[in-house]
């Protein structure tokens, strides 16, 4: 069984175009066989017949399929897309992954198969799903799509929600409670590192540990060294906070090491963020909380978001300044990391969320209760 992580299924095109006797006016062949069935095209069984998808190898390439070209009777650009079901449902319900190919590749990324199997239902890590592949070939809207057979193979997920980490210690004022679970900390939008991130006020002398589950000590992170952590349960408390002032602390919980840098970016105080978006017609607030500890901090809980739409934040009830974002990495059935820095609407599924938003780095949590 082969272990992969950000996988690329790379679809070798065998190019079969027929001539055109003009190419202002090319015959198109009329794509059906003697019995009048749609033309298909072959697409090759896989190198190999299972594979179990693994977050931490990166860049890994799962299989290299080959294909069959269809003869279209001219030579075409030709876009092939992937598309995925749960085997032996004959695509009554599947996914269309993401990145497309022409020519002679269509790269594929592990978190695209994994969402599209997570969508699917495919959710458990423990489980080799058997899982069809095919292939659609589409040139325009004037020549009929065209699917490939199918190939099978036994693929198991990983879990493709965010690990979550949470602060405790006196750098808020909730202590050393190690039972807030209020104190997840930021991260980016990449579900397969453990990279954190917390830029905010902190006072002189604070210290700080992390945990993964509130209110349990097992699983933690504290000081080994001057930028090392240790988990190995006899760590010290992170210290660094040498005055009062804005601070940025970057976790590397993978690789054990943490950094502790003065913020000097700029520190524009709003009176409130909000959330509007089509769950309101665009024509109120939904206003979060200041958090008690920070004035950029802006916390929601058990947020009804009633039917699946575009939502984004904006300052103090006005659109001077508002915060969105892009839907490239975003899967909020799995609870999503990542940052409203632009100005598109993110797509959001109806549901009850837990939202916690930096307005400084622009840094938000969104996760379904």
């Amino acid at each position: 069984m082969n272990k992969v992580n950000i996988l690329s299924i790379v679809f070798a095109g065998i190019c079969a175009f027929s001539a055109c006797t003009d190419d202002k006016d090319p015959v198109i062949n009329d794509l059906k066989d003697s019995e009048g069935n749609n033309i298909s095209f072959t697409l090759n069984a896989p190198n190999n017949s299972s594979y179990t998808l693994m977050p931490e190898n990166a860049s890994s390439i799962i299989d290299i399929f080959t294909c069959e070209q269809p003869d279209y009777g001219f030579a075409a650009g030709v876009t092939y897309t992937v598309q995925v079901c749960e085997g032996g449902t004959e695509f009554e319900k599947f996914e269309s992954l993401p990145t497309t190919g022409s020519g002679e590749k269509v790269l594929i990324k592990t978190f695209e198969l994994n969402d599209a199997m997570n969508n699917l239902g495919m959710v458990n890590p423990t489980v080799a799903y058997n899982v069809d592949f095919r292939l659609k070939a589409f040139i325009n809207d004037s020549v009929p799509e065209l699917y490939s057979n199918t190939v099978n193979m036994a693929i198991t997920p990983y879990s493709g929600a965010r690990t979550q980490v949470y602060f405790v210690g006196d750098i808020f004022d909730n202590g050393w409670n190690n039972n807030d679970p209020l104190m997840r900390i930021f991260a980016d939008d990449d579900v397969n590192n453990m990279l954190f991130t917390y830029t905010g006020f902190v006072k002189a002398g604070s210290a700080f540990k992390i945990i993964q589950t509130p209110g349990d000590w097992g699983i933690q992170w504290g000081y080994d060294s001057d930028g090392a952590l240790s988990n190995d349960g006899g760590s010290g408390n992170i210290e660094g906070f040498t005055q009062d002032g804005y601070y940025t602390i970057t976790l590397d919980l993978a690789g054990n090491k943490y950094s502790i840098e003065p913020y000097t970016g700029a520190t524009t105080e709003y009176k409130q963020i909000s959330l509007i978006g089509d769950f309101n017609d665009w024509g109120g607030d939904l206003d979060l909380q200041q958090a008690s500890y920070d004035k950029h901090i802006w916390i929601g809980e058990k947020i009804e978001i009633p039917s699946d739409g575009g939502l984004k934040l904006r300052a103090d009830h006005d659109w001077a300044v508002s915060f969105g974002g892009s839907n490239s990495l975003w899967n909020d059935k799995q609870g999503q990391f990542a940052k409203f820095d632009g100005g598109d609407n993110v797509k959001v599924s109806a549901g009850t969320y837990f939202i916690k938003f930096n307005d400084l780095t622009k840094h938000i949590i969104l996760l379904a209760e």
